[in-house]
């Protein structure tokens, strides 16, 4: 099942196995979670037009792009 692979499902059924204790099951879902950022970031990197917007700095065009994505414009965008 998919649900099987997800971050942290592995380590989780160790600890509840009582192959591992709560801290290390915890660190070991954490490098986990820290791995897929990275394999994630790697991938995103070789994506042809993807582009790094700040949430908070970039909030105009983080709107404008995902008007322009899903097809529609934000009612406040200006041509």
């Amino acid at each position: 099942l998919p649900a099987i692979r997800a971050v942290g499902y592995r380590q989780a059924w160790a600890h509840l196995d009582g192959a591992t204790d709560a801290a290390t099951f915890r660190a070991q879902a954490i490098a986990a979670t820290r791995q897929l950022a990275k394999r994630q970031l790697t991938w995103l990197r070789g994506e042809f037009d993807a582009r790094w917007l700040d949430p908070q700095a970039d909030a105009g065009e983080l709107e404008r792009a995902r008007a322009r994505f899903l097809g529609n414009t934000p009612a406040h965008a200006t041509p």
